[in-house]
This record gives structure tokens, sequence and C-alpha cells, in this order.
């Protein structure tokens, strides 16, 4: 069986490579199968980028220029883009190499099945240029002899923004194509009921689907750390305060992985699994990203999610997935209790549950049997 992953495997972050990872595995533990991933053809965006504009005159930004807080910022600011450049080469060049991932584009390969996911594959309403209104991403112009999806998000994308851009019926013409839908969210379940009317299944990040044995080998010399997973500049002052406070309380040291960021105490240029084992190992975690939660979730670690009004929806919908929504940041003032407080201790359960669910979607799909696993 050859089966095609048509992912956001090139997007440079550690969760898209460990949710294109997990897929893979996952399937090529099923008799049979071998997969290769499957580029999809970027399109323009229906959405304009919003940017920034600079309302102050020319002397008071020259002024503000000169200033010693400036100059420390743009310090800062350099420190970080060198450090993400070099997470960037490094992802390019070694990262996607170990995932299976060519130079080359693999676009429309034959295959016996194609599947679409998981990651926010069918956000079709998104700015920026790195996916757009990609019809591939809905199945367009593939050469599978069958077409399902996989733990699919439609991410910030609304029923109301497919009706906004005049898209909405040519989505969903193109999701009743598929043979098998699954998805992450109840967003992406409201959706597809709304323009299939069908209700496709609900399943798990591939993170928390595949067991990653591979964790088991990986070394940490750090100890008694607290890893901030989240985007550049995205931590606010008084946000990096209040962790500073917190790591200084409990005498251990703030951890960034991939590049530095100024609140850091140090950051590690981590290999992607490499990256799940700080996870594991860490104290503590405070993330305002979907798979930074995910990471948690799957380790147990005690953890805090920064909510936002851009994540709002599939941080609150995971966490609810898990009975966890107590671990939402909704303000600085809310991380101390919440890092304090325990997990829960039905969270393996569940993950075992959703896990059996989705091998099951999985098997029956790909119309094969699981492989032994050791």
């Amino acid at each position: 069986m050859n089966v095609g992953i048509m992912s956001m495997q090139r997007v440079v972050n550690y969760g898209s490579w460990l949710q294109a990872y997990g897929l893979k595995k996952e399937i090529e533990s099923l008799e049979g199968c071998s997969v290769q991933f499957v580029d999809y053809l970027p399109a323009p965006s229906l959405v304009e980028e919003i940017k920034e504009h600079e309302s102050d005159g020319i002397m008071k930004r020259l002024i503000r220029m000169l200033s010693p807080a400036y100059r420390h910022y743009r310090r800062q600011q350099l420190k970080l883009g060198k450090t993400f450049s070099e997470f960037y080469d490094a992802y390019s060049s070694k990262f996607l190499r170990e995932l299976g991932v060519g130079s080359e584009q693999n676009y429309f390969p034959e295959v016996d099945v194609l599947v679409i996911g998981s990651d926010e594959v069918f956000n079709c309403t998104q700015p920026g240029e790195q996916v757009g209104y990609s019809l591939s991403l809905f199945g367009k112009d593939n050469r599978a002899k069958k077409l399902i999806s996989y733990a699919a998000s439609f991410g910030s994308t609304t029923i109301g923004k497919l009706n906004h851009y005049g898209i909405a019926n040519e989505v969903g013409e193109f999701l009743k194509k598929f043979d098998a839908l699954s998805v992450r969210d109840d967003n992406s379940v409201k959706i597809i009921q709304e323009l299939c009317h069908d209700a496709p299944e609900k399943h798990i990040d591939p993170v928390l689907l595949y067991d990653f044995p591979e964790v088991n080998d990986v070394k940490i010399n750090w100890k008694d750390y607290i890893v901030v997973y989240a985007y550049a500049n995205r931590i606010g002052e008084s946000e990096a305060k209040v962790i500073g406070k917190f790591a200084k309380e409990k005498g251990m040291k703030i951890l960034t992985l991939g590049f530095w960021q100024p609140f850091a105490d140090d950051y590690v240029l981590a290999e992607p699994i490499e990256v799940l084992a700080y996870i594991k190992n860490a104290a503590y975690v405070i993330t305002d990203t979907f798979h930074g939660t995910v990471f948690s979730i799957k380790y147990q670690v005690p953890f805090a999610v920064m909510i936002r009004e851009s994540n709002r929806q599939k941080l609150g919908d995971l966490l609810e997935a898990f009975g966890l929504q107590e671990r939402q940041a909704l303000c600085t003032e809310d991380l101390y209790p919440i890092l304090e407080s325990p997990l829960r201790n039905d969270i393996q359960g569940r993950l075992k549950e959703k896990q059996a669910e989705a091998r099951i979607y999985l098997r029956r799909e790909l119309q094969v049997s699981e492989k032994r696993r050791s």
C-alpha cells in the first residue's frame, strides 16, 4: 500500500515536523504500508496581511531610534534573528531530510491512498503566501485511488469566513469527494456538517497518537528547568516578568527551544525528537501554541497555556477534550495558580481511548492490519 501524506511538513516549526513524523510512523506501523510526503501548490491568499503603519513623524522616529531602550531592543532582535536563521537552516537542510522530505517538491504522485492532514491544512482564509487558498489541500488534481483526511483542521477559518469570501460552495464540493473525513476540532466538525450535511470523525493530533519510543534514547543534561514554548515576539513584557519571577522563586532556569528569546536564560537548537525529551523532563511548561500544549499533555508535565484571541478556539477545544480547561491562563496573574496546581490523573486513560479510536479509523480506511508493536 503506497500512502501519500499531504501536510504542513515544510512549515518551519517543531510542531509541523513532529505531527508529520508521527503520522508517517503510525501509518508505517500498519502491515504493508509505505509512506511518501506530498506537496501542495500554494495559491494567492484571500486575505490581505495587516501591516503596521508608522504614524509618528520623522523626528520622533529618529529620537526613539537613538534612545538606549531602542538600541537594546534592536540588539535583542538581531540576536533573535540570528538564532532563528540557524534554526531555519537546520530545519531546511537537516530536519526535513530526516523526515524523508526531499529538496524537490513532490506534486501529484500516483498513490493508493492520499491522506491530507494533520495540522491546519483546511485553513484557507489566513493571510500569507505560504499556503493561501490552495485547493490542492482539498484534494484538487490528486492522483490517488482513495482520498481521506486525518485530524485536519480549518484553524481560524470559520463557516462565516468561507461565506464572506464566497468559497463555501466550492470547498464543500471538494470535501464531498473525500472517501473519509477526519478532523481534530469542533469548528472543523461544524464546517463539514454545514457544507456536506454529514459529520466527520474527530481524532487526536499525530503527536498524541504515535508513542515516540525514540524519545527514550535521548539524554537530557539539564535539570530543574522551565520550558517556554512560544513563537518569537509573542511573550509580552508583563508576561516575561511574571515568568521570570516564578522561575527565580523556584530556583530554575528558563529554556527556549529552537532559538533564543530575550526573557530566557538559554536556548537549545534541538533536534525535533529532542524537543519532546526536553518537554518530558521539564519541571514546568509555559506555552501559547497548540503543539506546545499537545507536548505537555502527552508527557503530563505541569503546564499553563496563555490564551490569545488567535488561538482561543483551537486551544480551548484541545483542553476540553482532555478535561484540562483549568490550564488556560487568560491573564498573567493566572500563571502562578495554574502552574502550582497538579494535573488531573485521568489524562493517560483518555489518551489511550483516543489513540484506539484513531487507529481503528486508519486501519479501516487503509484496509490493512496492524503490525505487532514492540
